[in-house]
């Protein structure tokens, strides 16, 4: 199993923050080669060869079932059905992550085929199928550590926040405590943006109202933070935000702004449609897409924690705003 270098933050510790050819189950209607959102929710759907297997028993992979269901190994890290998932799952959500026609989407891809087909040529040789599998997930974490900017850290957040961290708020919390409150969970959801722009996220436990949205860059720098209120879920089966609902974005380079607002109008829009969107439902994801989110813009450093007279005026979005799909938690 890989290990994945995510913040890990708690409300009591900071800790730090040529194409392959799959033989799966045939898509029901055609994707492109390269996007690989799409792919994860219908070519790639499923946790498990095991799982394949019990839809198509046809499926060339009978044999890595009969493996999963059937190898004894000596050590409990050799089991095939846990590396098995193991492996699906992270492909998947690398799949949901690295964009579409992306070098990121293409290097998972075009390694996607040869992993299968030396798996398939394992037959039921049990330390062979395992041998692959782990060769597998060591691959997807190279890939993964090669397309996406490093973890935010303790140190990059509090370097971003500097003094200002103390700071207070309308609610006299501090900067700091308000963000760390809305990235209590570990790991945080990130997904990449560009090449050197990732977002980061989080909410308060048993309460996904109060969220706070790092913006990172190359070297895991944060440049950016949004704290988010009354937002998530609220849209779905709605045209309108709460009037409570809003988002306080936190930069020291206003310059930023521009290529911050379109990612951030997108996790906003995923956000307020309960994240893991999907999509199918005509015209839904359209109007949250372009729908004006409650955006409010403030400098750092701010004197006094004078926020009015630190306010920034929001440009208008006008590059292209990513796929809502891409936020997945």
């Amino acid at each position: 199993m890989r290990a994945r270098g995510l913040l890990t933050i708690s409300v009591a510790l900071f800790l730090g923050v040529g194409a392959a050819v799959s033989l799966a189950a045939p898509l029901a209607a055609p994707v492109d080669q390269y996007d690989c959102p799409a792919l994860a929710l219908s070519k790639y759907n499923y946790d498990a060869f095991s799982e394949l297997c019990q839809k198509d028993p046809q499926t060339p992979f009978q044999n890595v079932c009969w493996v999963d269901y059937n190898y004894k190994p000596k050590d409990w890290l050799d089991i095939p059905s846990l590396l098995d998932s193991t492996v699906q799952m992270s492909f998947r959500r690398d799949l949901l992550q690295a964009g579409k026609n992306t070098p990121y989407c293409k290097a998972l891809i075009d390694t996607q085929g040869p992993y299968e087909r030396k798996l398939i040529a394992c037959g039921k040789n049990g330390p062979c199928v395992v041998q692959v599998m782990r060769d597998r997930s060591w691959q997807l974490a190279g890939i993964e550590k090669r397309y996406t900017a490093p973890a935010t850290t303790r140190e990059t957040f509090e370097a971003f926040l500097g003094k200002e961290g103390s700071l207070r708020l309308d609610d006299e919390q501090t900067l700091e405590q308000r963000a760390i409150r809305g990235l209590s969970i570990s790991p945080l959801p990130r997904a990449p943006l560009a090449e050197d722009l990732t977002i980061s996220w989080g909410f308060e436990p048993h309460n996904a109202q109060l969220q706070s949205v790092l913006f990172s860059g190359a070297q895991g720098k944060v440049f950016a933070l949004a704290l988010v209120d009354s937002l998530y879920l609220d849209g779905e089966g709605k045209t309108t935000l709460p009037k409570d609902a809003r988002i306080r974005l936190f930069v020291r380079d206003p310059g930023q702004l521009a290529r911050i607002l379109p990612g951030l109008q997108a996790w906003a829009a995923a956000d307020a449609l309960g994240m893991d969107v999907a999509c199918n439902k005509p015209g839904v994801c359209e109007h949250w897409h372009q729908y004006p989110m409650p955006i409010t813009a403030y400098r750092l450093p701010c004197r006094g924690g004078h926020w009015d007279a630190c306010r920034l005026p929001v440009p208008k979005i006008t590059a292209p705003i990513p796929a809502l799909e891409r936020f997945r938690q």
